[in-house]
């Protein structure tokens, strides 16, 4: 996919020439009309609010954005303004498209073809979706790839050790962990109560006890399904989402509000190797 680079000159104290990579010149999809109606300033709010859903730090919507957050106000009706919103528009419209083409209420029957292993990560950062059962060598191969995620690792495995002891044979995780995301937050799980002695599991995993969980594990964790089918169907938008004064006609209601996502399962019934790393 051929990329063209724009060159804009940044009136910063050097008044430093600075050249950004921007979208690829394939042209935008016809729908989703409403992003060229939107203020540079606007469109630029809207596109940090759909950077939510994107994980990955080095994705050309992220760069993208960057570079045209980077052109100061006053230079925001130059062509160089012009071709960097273009870009961005570019860049918002194509993503809007996929998830448009995807169906959040049946990606829970994907099944994953045994003969594959751990799936390749979208463009974005994020797990394609259906459901992955890796082993948990694969998961720690895979995700531990820096010192924050080893750290947040460890405390996982201590969780996962109870667990196993108390009968749980399986356990699903979501969340930015799953993703390419240097830094997340913490580790969404959910583990499966089929033969699991919530007894031998001690109160740290009652419900009510989800912060001092949090703090012992770094795991946002339940047993509650809900939580499961939320964590395959994931918002599009942060905070600044799109409002409907924004459209005409019917186009806010053909507009994607949720991603589908992937997650990933791992089987308890087999011994848990030790973490090396």
């Amino acid at each position: 996919m051929t990329e063209r680079l724009l060159t804009f000159r940044n009136m910063d104290d050097n008044d430093m020439e600075k050249t950004r990579t921007f979208a690829p010149e394939s042209g935008p999809p016809v729908q989703d009309a409403w992003l060229d109606r939107l203020s540079y300033r606007r469109l630029l709010s809207v596109a940090g609010s759909m950077l939510i859903a994107i994980k990955a730090p080095n994705a050309v919507f992220r760069k993208v954005y960057n570079a045209a957050r980077m052109i100061p106000h006053n230079m925001r009706r130059t062509e160089t303004a012009k071709m960097a919103r273009q870009a961005l528009v570019t860049e918002m419209k194509g993503y809007l498209n996929v998830h448009r083409s995807l169906d959040p209420l049946r990606v829970e029957h994907i099944e994953r073809p045994r003969e594959q292993r751990f799936p390749e990560l979208s463009e974005w950062g994020t797990l394609p979706p259906g459901f992955w059962h890796v082993s948990l060598e694969e998961f720690a191969g895979r995700l531990a790839f820096n010192r924050h995620r080893k750290a947040q690792l460890q405390l996982l495995y201590e969780a996962l050790v109870l667990l196993k002891s108390a009968g749980c044979k399986k356990v699903t995780i979501a969340g930015s962990f799953t993703s390419n995301k240097p830094k997340p937050g913490d580790i969404d799980l959910m583990w499966d109560t089929d033969g699991l002695d919530s007894e031998q599991l001690g109160p740290i995993f009652d419900e009510d006890n989800s912060i001092e969980r949090q703090k012992l594990f770094g795991i946002d964790a339940s047993c509650e399904e809900w939580k499961l089918k939320l964590s395959i169907v994931q918002s599009l938008w942060g905070g600044d989402a799109p409002t409907r004064k924004e459209f005409i006609d019917n186009e806010f209601d053909q507009l994607p509000r949720f991603r589908a996502v992937g997650v990933l399962v791992l089987d308890l019934t087999q011994d848990l190797a030790a973490l090396r790393f």
